[in-house]
C-alpha cells in the first residue's frame, strides 16, 4: 500500500506492507479512542516530480491505468492517483490518501519521490553556498 501525507510543513510518501482497509480500520480506532473526527472518502492525491528525473518514462509506461501523468509545467510532471482519503473534515487539505498501486509500482513512485529530494536538497545546498 502506498501511503501519502498531506500536512501543513511538509508532504510524504511511504510504502507500508498493510492493506488500504487494515490502514483505515487502525484510523478509525485511534480517532474513536481519541474523540476526534475521522472521514474516509474516496479521493485524489497528487505530487510533483522533475520531467528529466530519471526513471520517470518507465514510471508513464508502467503506471498506465493506476496512475496518471501529466506534465505541469515544462520542468515538473504531476502524477496523480485514486485512493481512500482520510482527515478530520471533508474539506481538509491535510490528511492521509492510501492506495494500492501494486508492490511494484508503488516502490518505483517512492524511489523517484525519494530521488526527486535528494535533487532538490542537492540544490538548496548549492544555492546556499554561493
Amino acid at each position: 500500500m502506498l501511503k501519502l501525507t498531506y500536512s501543513d510543513a511538509d508532504f510524504l510518501i511511504e510504502h507500508l506492507d498493510v492493506t488500504v482497509e487494515a490502514m483505515v480500520t487502525q484510523r478509525s480506532l485511534v480517532a474513536v479512542r481519541a474523540g476526534q473526527p475521522l472521514v474516509v472518502q474516496p479521493g485524489y492525491g497528487a505530487f510533483a516530480l522533475p520531467a528529466d528525473l530519471p526513471g520517470v518514462a518507465a514510471l508513464k509506461a508502467r503506471g498506465r491505468g493506476a496512475i496518471d501523468v501529466g506534465p505541469c509545467d515544462i520542468d515538473w510532471l504531476e502524477v496523480t492517483l485514486r485512493g481512500t482519503w482520510l482527515a478530520d473534515n471533508s474539506a481538509a487539505a491535510e490528511g492521509i490518501l492510501v492506495a494500492e498501486l501494486g508492490p511494484e509500482l508503488e516502490q518505483h513512485l517512492v524511489t523517484l519521490w525519494e530521488r526527486s529530494r535528494c535533487l532538490q536538497a542537492a540544490c538548496v545546498e548549492t544555492l546556499r553556498g554561493r
